[in-house]
């Protein structure tokens, strides 16, 4: 049984937590008043900041979850991450086509960075040894 935990999962749960941190600090300037919807973009992307504060709590919590899950070796977490990273990908698209044709080199970076690490983080966690340790036979 491999218990040793591999260090892809380990960047891919400080990054989720990251996530849901920067996810919950955004919700609350939101709610107040004190930041525009638009602020958080970069974050929930794909016009659901337009849901308000609530759709970065519920990004936040969904993101927590997930670091939990892959910490925990919850095997469903590893498949929902993929998930979520293939939606953040279909969803990063539009803003990085529009961030292209207005020459906006600091947008490019930032949605092409998102895609690059999410892109990652499916590649990695589809690996056979990756699989192999959240299997519950490990």
């Amino acid at each position: 049984m491999n218990t040793t935990r591999p260090l892809g999962v380990v960047a891919i749960v400080v990054l989720c937590a990251i996530v849901a941190a920067a996810s919950f600090a955004f919700s609350i300037p939101i709610a107040t008043g004190r930041l525009p919807l638009s602020a958080g973009s970069f974050l929930v992307g794909g016009g659901f900041e337009q849901l308000g504060p609530l759709a970065f709590v519920i990004y936040g919590l969904l993101s927590l979850l997930l670091a939990i899950g892959l910490w925990k070796r919850w095997s469903w977490t590893r498949r929902a991450t993929i998930l979520l990273a293939v939606i953040g990908i279909a969803v990063t698209v539009p803003a990085i086509s529009s961030a292209v044709m207005d020459s906006r080199l600091l947008a490019i970076a930032r949605e092409g960075l998102q895609i690059v690490a999410r892109v990652m983080i499916v590649f990695y966690l589809a690996q056979d040894p990756v699989k192999d340790w959240f299997s519950p036979t490990s």
